[in-house]
């Protein structure tokens, strides 16, 4: 969790509070409510200047507190060393010192000089009201009180001029999210599709999204072979930021739909333990540890264990797919001023039965085929093996003047290993289902991607008003090698596909060559924000990037593939950064925002010459607005992104089995964007958005993307809410969702046709229940059930011309015990 002694997340309602009092206060900080809280904990904050004690106390007892600079300036806290409750803890750090907490009759609080007190009388202090502030566990809120995503400016979601969404940890507990892919699925403005059994692509604003973050460090992700990326288990992760529209400032590349930020759990400071299990459909199977706490007699030094292993099988018949997660991070405060922290992730998925595309669309007669949900194309061998080993380490450094030094190093290794055989290709018999053939081949790959991120923040002075200023470095280095294997040879599925069960001799594929692929990225960021006045603030940015990018393909003499070698490198790349932020009232604010866009991109047309990089802008504006202390957030956004040379898929390269694509000029996309997400009241939470993104050609055709070759939905809506019944069934909490989507489109060639055609999946509608009964402190049990009307719907169109069904109706039953 992120403390500033300068953070304006609760600034509208410091704004009302502060008028009654102005004439009597010279200094006041900003409005501070936590939650009615008589828990003793630990504490041991030595006597150190009082900025860096009241973060340190924020930090140890799961608080935010902010206060004006000039308030903490020249004066030094008491020690709290001790066993305390949080009122009493800070009560004790200011002794000695020349501020004081005041309550005020709507039962905020105000800190202030003890000399500028005298007028009010001030009055015994309680705690009531909870504080949101980065880290989400053990909020219970369905909203954050800020986030570092779009700028590394800790922001409120009202301060920042994007369209941002953030699923909390209660949000991922509600919703018995396991992966990334069950956070993204429910995630407002956020659609999914699917290429096979392994590989999802998640969309927002029209385009897929490429941007996948962890901690707020870049990673590499290649849709074609995914690595995992849409397998990350949620069981280490705390929280999950989405910042809709183009991030280059942070980026530096992606495309303008959002970029996604898995933001770990940490230590805490306090011993909590848990153990989970659950069981669902399809011998769905999983079992969950997590143990954190302390590590010495002080506190000084922290750590936190994560570890689960699933073993599942699907509604698709002869498919099962084991997972393996180990989660280790330690944390230590060197100094008052200095923590460190290092860690290892490491996260093993193997699936059997696994697909390649999804199932035949049209019969050989152009009849359409409708095979069952369960049908599984794939061999009973298949498989794509993701293996992922991350460390990582971070330094922050409270320097002089409250400015921080920050330094994020990582690094990850992926390792993959496919096999596939999938019945998947041509067009069967209608009567005896003969005539399809295999899509098959193996790949296998060894990257190791190297990444670091330094940068120092904090505020400034100038025109007689207090700033903020972030400056960093970051950079970015893979290197990916792996064999090649011949899987040339054509082969007929044996029989008839009406009776295809998965049994197929295993193949044995030569080697014939090797390549490798390199790709870096390095680039200076700044961001600031100006105040101008009280209600005006101004965001300006910029980064400076490099692209490289390398890849050699290699092969043995007695192949009859030519060795080829593609590259592109991008020098002084200028991506601006702009917006604007003005405060209406306490709880209104409007904003507007613009940043430019550049994607480099591996995409070939049908000469086998690279496309140039994606180029155009993004523009948006809109209204914000905070209620009940930021407990509740809203958001309305109209955006609009301008880009050229983007790719549209045209067909497959017979020789190579790679896509063909063609740049697109002129292509605009239009749309708004609504959300509300937080307490509506007392034990009643909801998140819910709209999304409409309209995307066009300049001759206003829909644009199909890659290497799906469908369009996106236009119409997005997600709703999900949970509600702790009141009186006798308190221990009782009901929720569920609703989850629509307009349709999309999907080309798939017809051979009787001679052509591509248009196949469509209609508007769907989705529908989730869940409850969860809490037994005793210790001991609660959830039931979640997804799709429980069991509505039937494709999920994928247009991969190597097939279709993919999504999940039919599932149940998942989960005990939980906390320590």
């Amino acid at each position: 969790m992120h403390y500033s002694n300068r953070s304006s997340l609760h600034a509208p309602s410091t704004v009302c509070a502060l008028r009654p009092l102005a004439l009597a206060c010279s200094a006041l900080m900003p409005c501070w409510a936590i939650a009615a809280d008589t828990t003793v904990r630990h504490y041991d904050i030595p006597a150190a200047p009082l900025a860096t004690a009241l973060n340190q106390l924020g930090q140890q007892a799961q608080l935010l507190l902010s206060f004006p600079e000039e308030l903490a300036s020249g004066q030094t806290s008491s020690p709290v060393q001790g066993e305390y409750t949080a009122e009493s803890a800070l009560q004790t750090l200011l002794q000695g010192t020349q501020v004081v907490v005041v309550r005020q009759a709507d039962g905020r609080y105000l800190f202030m000089r003890a000399s500028d007190s005298s007028s009010i009388q001030l009055q015994p202090t309680s705690i009531s009201g909870m504080a949101l502030g980065l880290t989400t566990e053990g909020t219970g809120a369905y909203t954050t009180g800020a986030t570092t995503t779009a700028t590394k400016l800790p922001l409120t979601l009202r301060e920042t001029p994007q369209s941002v969404t953030v699923v909390t940890r209660q949000q991922i507990d509600d919703h018995g999210a396991l992966d990334i892919g069950d956070v993204l699925r429910n995630t407002p403005g956020v659609s999914r599709q699917a290429y096979d059994s392994e590989r999802m692509e998640y969309s927002a604003r029209g385009f897929a999204i490429t941007n996948y973050q962890y901690d707020g460090i870049n990673t590499i992700y290649d849709g074609v072979y995914d690595e995992g990326t849409t397998h990350v288990d949620m069981a280490t992760i705390d929280r999950v930021e989405v910042i809709k529209g183009a991030t280059g400032l942070m980026t530096g590349s992606g495309d303008p739909s959002a970029t996604v930020n898995l933001v770990r759990k940490k230590p805490t400071h306090d011993f909590k333990a848990s153990l989970s299990a659950s069981a669902g459909s399809w011998d769905n199977y999983r079992s969950e540890a997590d143990l954190s706490g302390p590590l010495d007699p002080d506190g000084n030094v922290r750590g936190r264990l994560v570890a689960a292993y699933q073993d599942r099988k699907s509604y698709q018949d002869h498919y099962s797919q084991k997972k393996n997660v180990f989660y280790g991070v330690l944390e230590a405060d060197l100094s008052p001023d200095t923590t460190v922290t290092f860690g290892i992730d490491q996260q093993q998925v193997t699936p059997r039965g696994s697909t390649w595309t999804g199932n035949p669309v049209y019969y050989a007669d152009g009849s359409r085929t409708d095979f069952s949900r369960s049908f599984n194309p794939g061999a009973d061998w298949s498989r794509r093996d993701f293996d992922s080993l991350t460390y990582f380490a971070n330094l922050e450094q409270t320097l002089v003047n409250d400015w921080k030094l920050k330094v994020s190093l990582e690094q990850r290794t992926t390792d993959h290993d496919t096999r596939l055989a999938s019945a998947s290709g041509g067009n069967p018999d209608p009567v005896t289902g003969e005539g399809m053939f295999l899509y098959w081949g193996r790949w296998e790959g060894h990257r190791v991607q190297n990444s670091a991120d330094i940068n120092v923040s904090g505020p400034f002075t100038l025109g007689g008003r207090e700033h903020e200023l972030v400056a960093g470095f970051a950079a970015s280095h893979s290197r990916q090698t792996g064999a090649t294997y011949d899987s040339s040879a054509f082969s007929m599925v044996p029989g008839s596909i009406f009776k295809w069960d998965g049994h197929l001799p295993k193949q044995d594929f030569p080697k014939n060559g090797k390549y490798q692929r390199t790709q870096s990225q390095n680039g200076v960021y700044l961001a600031t924000r100006l105040r101008p006045t009280d209600d005006l603030s101004v965001i300006l940015g910029g980064r400076v990037s490099t692209f490289k990018y390398n890849e050699n393909y290699s092969y043995n003499a007695n192949s009859s593939l030519d060795d080829t070698q593609s590259a592109y490198q991008q020098h002084g790349v200028v991506t601006p950064y702009a917006g604007v932020i003005y405060d209406l009232d306490d709880v209104y604010s409007v904003y507007a925002s613009y940043t430019s866009i550049y994607q480099p991109q591996v995409a070939k047309d049908a000469n086998g010459s690279t496309l140039d990089p994606v180029q155009g802008n993004s523009y948006e504006t809109g209204l914000k607005a905070a209620y009940l202390d930021g407990r509740l957030n809203a958001s309305l956004a109209l955006f609009r992104i301008e880009q050229d040379n983007v790719a549209e898929s045209i067909g497959t390269n017979p020789v190579t089995n790679e896509g063909i694509y063609r740049a697109i000029d002129g292509a605009t996309t239009k749309g708004v964007e609504l959300e509300l997400a937080g307490e509506l009241t007392t034990g009643w939470n909801l998140s819910a958005g709209y999304t409409y993104a309209r995307t066009r050609d300049a001759d206003q055709q829909r644009i199909y993307g890659y290497p799906l070759t469908t369009t996106k939905p236009e119409h997005v809506v997600r709703l999900f809410t949970s509600y702790r019944l009141p009186g006798v069934l308190e221990d009782v909490t009901v929720g569920g969702g609703i989850s629509y989507q307009s349709g999309f489109y999907g080309q798939i060639y017809s051979s009787t046709v001679g052509d591509y055609t248009r196949i469509k999946q209609g508007g769907m509608t989705l529908v989730d229940l869940m409850t969860r009964y809490q037994y005793n402190e210790h001991l609660s049990f959830t039931v979640n059930a997804n799709n429980v009307f069991d509505k039937r719907y494709l999920s994928g169109l247009g991969n190597f011309d097939t279709s993919y069904y999504g999940e039919p109706r599932n149940l998942m039953l989960s005990t939980k015990w906390d320590f």
